[in-house]
């Protein structure tokens, strides 16, 4: 597994389970830079459209309310794709 911060970790999670359950677009209940950060990792242009954000202005909006955002965005966001492309594994204790 390659080596995201903890929101990341968190919005892979997020992917994995709107790809399972919700069509692949995210939930109204979660929280605006959650909704944004799954939308761009996604490609989910119409839902961000549907909340007036350019994929720019989402960018900007997950970056600004991120406590040590990345140096490159673009980046971050290429780890958690990368991250999606890997299979869950099972932990097994040692």
């Amino acid at each position: 597994m390659s080596k995201l911060d903890d929101f990341g970790a968190d919005i892979v999670h997020r992917c994995r389970w709107v790809l399972d359950h919700n069509n692949g677009h995210p939930l109204s209940a979660w929280s605006t830079a959650e909704r944004l950060a799954v939308a761009l990792v996604l490609y989910d242009l119409d839902h961000l459209a549907g909340m007036d954000y350019t994929p720019t202005e989402a960018a900007q909006r997950v970056a600004d309310g991120m406590w040590d955002p990345p140096a490159d965005f673009n980046a971050w966001l290429q780890g958690i794709r990368a991250e999606l492309q890997t299979p869950i594994r099972k932990r097994v204790k040692r």
